[in-house]
């Protein structure tokens, strides 16, 4: 959900987005500082294996791996209904057709000039086709989403039981090629990060095209899945703080403590499995489901903190992280490319252990506390949801307040 502002704004909703996409950055930082497949497999690096790198791997995967992008992927299905409403007949469909291809767009410029690991191209084409589903029942709307989120389950599970079955000769190659490629790869990665923009665009083009549709079959589904369930949950009254305040702690509170124990349990098969292919996927399945309550209770827990005057001055910088969610998750990226990607950035990936980049991604989430607010005083919308929201209406927008 990546608005600009509104008459009818929610704050809860900005608050919870700004809390969402500093949590996505905790994971993406990771991709940017290391090699494609060591993020995947953290086994093949070198630094994961002090108690330092152990420790601080596991906190991003208990408390962050999956759980912000679900938030955020929910969020944007609350937004669709938000925006567009729930009549038939509305020009807001247009509209609303109009923007998801200009976050197309801005999707593939991202994915393919800033950093590989883009999520914009797949929530406009999911947005493109679940607004369809807006007039339907909360009731209906979770159903069809949980289904749609286990189809995600079962083409994973399905490519875990092929390479079972699989000859060894198989499972080699697809390891060789997909989960621990040998060091001369990881090296000339590395080596081609490091490279000027132009010669490095050539080279890490194909990653970004393989990302992309990768991202289009094993997360397509469980994006759509998502964004039905935040548009019941909005009908429901989550996000826009109808429920009571027990409700909210009880439900956000159980849901969190379901959340955390599945999420513990996911990283801890990582663990002693030392990361073997065929053994990942007792682990990836449970990161993968309990990453719903986990994300649920946190969201509940944020409702709950937007209903009590106890977090008011708290809130107001992240709901300002969150009105400009779109020009912040794009310089992520920028700072992030120009810290790890070679010229015009400084080439550090693959050089920097996991505190450097924990410390790296404090300072990154300070900035965008302080910033947000500080741009918002001044200006309508942050400068990338300047640029959307004029493109979606043909013409440039009033900028200053």
């Amino acid at each position: 959900m990546l608005t600009g502002p509104r008459e009818d704004r929610f704050e809860s909703l900005d608050v919870l987005r700004g809390v969402a996409v500093l949590g996505i950055l905790a994971i993406n930082i990771q991709a940017m500082a290391y090699p494609v497949m060591s993020f995947a497999n953290p086994s093949l690096n070198t630094d994961y294996f002090d108690a330092q790198g152990q420790f601080l791997w596991s906190i991003a995967s208990i408390f962050f791996q999956f759980k912000f992008v679900t938030i955020f992927s929910v969020l944007f299905g609350a937004g669709i209904v938000l925006m567009v409403g729930e009549e038939k007949p509305t020009p807001r469909t247009s509209l609303h057709r109009r923007r998801m291809m200009w976050l197309f767009l801005i999707g593939v410029i991202h994915a393919f000039f800033i950093w590989f690991g883009d999520i914009l191209t797949p929530y406009a084409i999911a947005g493109f086709l679940v607004v369809f589903a807006r007039r339907w029942k909360p009731m209906t709307l979770i159903i069809v989403g949980l289904i749609l989120i286990g189809l995600t389950s079962a083409v994973f599970i399905g490519q875990h039981y092929y390479l079972e079955t699989a000859s060894q000769e198989v499972r080699d190659a697809f390891a060789k090629e997909m989960w621990a490629p040998p060091l001369e790869v990881i090296t000339a990665e590395i080596e081609n990060y490091k490279l000027g923009f132009f010669e490095r665009f050539l080279l890490t083009a194909p990653t970004a095209a393989l990302f992309q549709f990768a991202q289009g079959i094993f997360l397509g589904p469980r994006n759509a899945g998502l964004m039905m369930i935040g548009m019941a949950l909005y009908k429901m009254g989550f996000f826009t703080l109808t429920w009571s305040q027990s409700r909210y702690l009880i439900t956000g509170l159980t849901a969190l403590v379901v959340g955390l124990a599945g999420s513990a349990f996911a990283t801890t098969q990582f663990l002693q499995n030392n990361f073997e292919m065929m053994e990942m996927s007792t682990g990836q399945s449970a990161q993968y489901w309990f990453s719903l309550p986990h994300a649920f209770g946190y969201s509940a827990l944020i409702m709950a903190a937007c209903r009590s005057p106890l977090f008011a001055l708290i809130r107001k910088p992240f709901a300002a992280a969150g009105r400009m969610a779109l020009t912040n998750y794009l310089m992520s990226s920028i700072i992030g490319a120009f810290l790890y990607y070679g010229p015009p950035g400084l080439g550090r990936i693959g050089a920097s252990n996991y505190g450097e980049v924990a410390l790296t991604l404090l300072i990154i989430w300070a900035a965008m506390l302080i910033w947000s607010p500080l741009w918002l005083a001044v200006f309508r919308f942050g400068p990338f949801e300047w640029v959307w929201r004029s493109l979606t209406y043909w013409r440039p927008q009033l900028m200053r307040r």
